[in-house]
């Protein structure tokens, strides 16, 4: 099992320049990627737990974090497509992905606060066809020389849109675990990457989904290391990986047996000294 780690540039950090520290530790720590969350207000629940504090950008923490790193993978966990232009979203990516040489993973997803969607002008309601209609665009911008597409909501044709990516295909994680998203895999993706999903869920899925074998898993958790055990519930059935160490280490085989080759891990705090500590700990007794 490889661990991936989520950037706090959702969690109030107050400096861009700390979270490109911590990508470079984790790269030198031995985690197969780093994560940046995407919100583009401060709404619901995410104005609950920042109030003013920072949410940084998160492809330009990831252009940040490539100009420092060498070999981590930098993934989004997720960017919300309707709120993007394809071709400003194409050409961003891909420039990102030459940056990097090669090592972007664009996770996806298509979000679900609805005041942040009125504030933006998106139509909430048709968000899923939104989503969709991203995913056909980029992959034209992405492959065609002279890319051509007429759709509901975008429309473009006759000029080349370059550079394309580095990587071919581009990995594309969907994110969810809603009939579109898995319309949404089968059509596009190479990874299903599902939040808070338990092992018995997540096996469940798979089985029913028939994703064995044909995509890559990775589920993004949060995680807590404590110092009691939990046990009036087992490991195979919690949505999050807060337990002893020892409990942990009998999830991370659980998903393992059950097709992860790799768990994404969010600390969930900004409090840099309690996140390195969450690194530390997942150094030691995880891997």
């Amino acid at each position: 099992m490889r661990f991936g780690i989520c950037l706090p540039n959702n969690q109030g950090v107050v400096h861009v320049r700390d979270l490109m520290d911590l990508a470079v530790e984790a790269e030198a720590m031995g985690f197969a990627s780093v994560w940046t969350s995407e919100h583009l207000f401060h709404s619901s629940y995410v104005a609950e737990r920042l109030g003013a504090a920072p949410y940084h950008e998160a492809l330009t923490v990831l252009i940040a974090v490539a100009s420092v790193t060498n070999s981590v993978r930098l993934g989004t966990s997720v960017l919300v497509l309707p709120w993007h232009h394809p071709v400003r979203l194409a050409k961003t990516i891909a420039s990102l992905d030459d940056l990097s040489r090669g090592r972007v993973d664009l996770g996806i997803g298509v979000g679900v606060t609805r005041d942040e969607y009125e504030n933006l002008g998106v139509d909430f309601e048709r968000r899923g066809a939104i989503t969709d209609e991203m995913l056909a665009a980029l992959r034209e911008l992405w492959t065609a020389d002279v890319p051509q597409h007429s759709g509901e909501f975008f429309r473009f044709s006759g000029l080349r849109c370059e550079p394309k990516p580095t990587q071919a295909p581009l990995p594309i994680f969907v994110g969810g675990n809603s009939p579109a998203a898995f319309r949404r895999l089968r059509a596009f993706g190479q990874a299903w990457h599902p939040l808070s999903i338990s092992v018995d869920e997540l096996s469940a899925v798979i089985d029913e989904r028939g994703l064995a074998g044909s995509f890559a898993i990775r589920p993004r958790l949060v995680v807590q290391f404590r110092d009691e055990a939990t046990p009036e519930r087992a490991p195979a059935g919690r949505k999050t990986m807060r337990g002893t160490a020892e409990e942990l280490r009998s999830m991370v085989a659980l998903y393992e047996h059950a097709g992860v080759d790799q768990l994404i891990l969010d600390p969930g705090t900004g409090d840099l000294q309690k996140f390195r500590q969450a690194m530390r700990s997942i150094e030691k007794e995880l891997t």
